[in-house]
């Protein structure tokens, strides 16, 4: 038996987990809400083995939820996650800014030391028409943002798709970085306020873990 005393001494994974309760403001307990434009539409909804997921519905808004969590890429290199999009912005396409619209983004950020604003962030995209394998970089003038498409289109509309990625190679190969900084920040993002237009997906199941 463990406790948060006793923790699980070299686990096999580091979960962000979705427990199935909200608070007063229906945010999902242990995520907080970053809202950008408009309102968010946030609902929980069963998923697999008693566990659940989050569904964010987009109208022509752009907002998603966050968990701070602390996460040494060398010992925990690979994020694994659950997906599934059941309504695209339909000219959404990260490689213009002005359709640079996702029904589902998966973000990692590494805080930088002194501004925020300046963290970079590694973005797993599922976009309209962007094809697999795009690399879109972000459009802040502040924030180094390197984005990857991983899936694209309506091909597996509706089905829960399982995403694997290690992390530490994609930092490594889209920063050209020499050090690997700790995970801070992770964030699941919907938005449509580019295009006007309205987006639905779901994300489940979450978590790092070791190489082997």
């Amino acid at each position: 038996m463990t406790s948060d005393a006793n923790p699980v001494p070299n686990p096999a994974n580091i979960p962000l987990p979705i427990n199935g309760t909200t608070d007063e403001k229906g945010i999902p307990v242990g995520w907080d809400l970053e809202l950008y434009e408009n309102h968010p539409d946030i609902k929980l909804e069963p998923f697999k083995n008693g566990r659940f997921a989050i569904r964010l519905a987009s109208h022509e808004s752009s907002f998603g939820l966050h968990k701070v969590i602390e996460v040494d890429l060398k010992e925990f290199p690979i994020l694994t996650w659950w997906w599934k999009v059941d309504r695209l912005p339909e000219s959404g396409d990260a490689r213009a800014k002005d359709t640079n619209d996702q029904a589902a983004q998966v973000y990692v950020v590494f805080p930088h030391p002194l501004f925020k604003m300046r963290s970079p962030t590694l973005g797993y995209y599922w976009d309209s028409n962007a094809p697999v394998g795009t690399i879109a970089d972000g459009y802040s003038p502040v924030t180094p943002n390197k984005n990857i498409v991983l899936r694209s289109g309506k091909q597996q509309l509706g089905r829960w798709v399982q995403e694997r990625r290690n992390v530490a190679e994609d930092y490594a190969r889209l920063f050209g970085k020499n050090s690997l900084p700790k995970v801070g920040r992770v964030a699941i993002w919907i938005n449509t306020q580019h295009t006007k237009s309205t987006a639905q997906a779901s994300f489940a199941d979450l978590q790092f873990q070791r190489a082997n």
